[in-house]
């Protein structure tokens, strides 16, 4: 049974797809907004996704780039909905990543076609969209990986645009890349091996002058900003910015997932 997830915030709009959907054995879900379904597909990973255009918050369009640029959701074909379905709207969608746009109202002949074609193309590509489920190192010796859904927390960091790439990565001897989300980065074990040396460097320096215990690293290239802040003893988060500065609502943004964090990998 293919699971679909209908986002919209229109009530009627929803009622009306879970009516079309109901003699095809789907298994429907639906969210009434795009940060919603976003919460939804963190846990849960729909076969197929049927989006409103416009929407309070997040378009759908922005839903599209925001999967697309995620490696385990990006494989997940969206439909679009939208009022008018012109060659900006069209353009605008395929730039996005959507598998279509369908005008609304719509009819089952408007809707299926598009849906078999998407759920085709899944099937033939045999893409995998389960989320990122991966082993952390134990923090005990001896003591089982807790399996952690790491995207459940950086999906709420790509929500600022100045935000690229959200890593999980180990700072204990054996470096590690646990999880990524936004713009991939190539080699990411090699960054999660200078992110160790980082934070080594700079906790010696601040003992060396008597500060209080390293939390937070904040570093510049070229224009770029990378932000590093501890989760525990053994890992880290690292943000890479598009900007030199670091803006105060990235570093709010950190701070409330923190909590969440640092309780899955205690």
């Amino acid at each position: 049974m293919s699971k679909v997830l209908i986002v919209d915030d229109s009530v009627s709009v929803r009622k009306a797809l879970e009516r079309l959907l109901a003699p095809r054995d789907f298994d429907v879900t639906s969210a009434s907004s795009a940060e919603h379904a976003l919460e939804l597909i963190a846990t849960t990973v729909p076969d197929l996704i049927i989006a409103d255009v416009v929407m309070p918050g997040m378009t759908g369009f922005e839903l599209c780039q925001r999967l697309k640029a995620m490696p385990s959701y990006k494989q997940i074909p969206v439909i679009l909905i939208s009022g008018i379905v012109d060659s900006a709207v069209q353009s605008q969608a395929k730039d996005s990543g959507a598998q279509s746009v369908v005008s609304k109202p719509f009819t089952p002949e408007d809707l299926f076609p598009q849906i078999d074609k998407a759920l085709a193309k899944v099937a033939s590509l045999n893409a995998s969209t389960a989320p990122i489920v991966i082993e952390p190192i134990a923090l005990e010796p001896g003591a089982p990986a807790p399996k952690i859904h790491f995207e459940t927390y950086l999906l709420p960091l790509l929500e600022k645009t100045e935000i690229e790439t959200a890593l999980i990565v180990t700072t204990s001897t054996e470096a590690q890349l646990l999880a990524q989300a936004g713009q991939e980065i190539a080699n990411g074990e090699l960054v999660a091996i200078y992110i160790r040396t980082f934070i080594s460097i700079s906790g010696g320096l601040g003992r060396n002058l008597e500060f209080p215990e390293l939390h937070g690293l904040a570093l510049e290239f070229n224009g770029k900003s990378v932000f590093v802040q501890r989760i525990n003893d053994t890992t880290a988060l690292v943000l890479f910015i598009g900007g030199a500065n670091i803006p105060s609502t990235v570093r709010y943004l950190v701070q409330r997932q923190m909590p969440g964090l640092q309780q899955a990998l205690a």
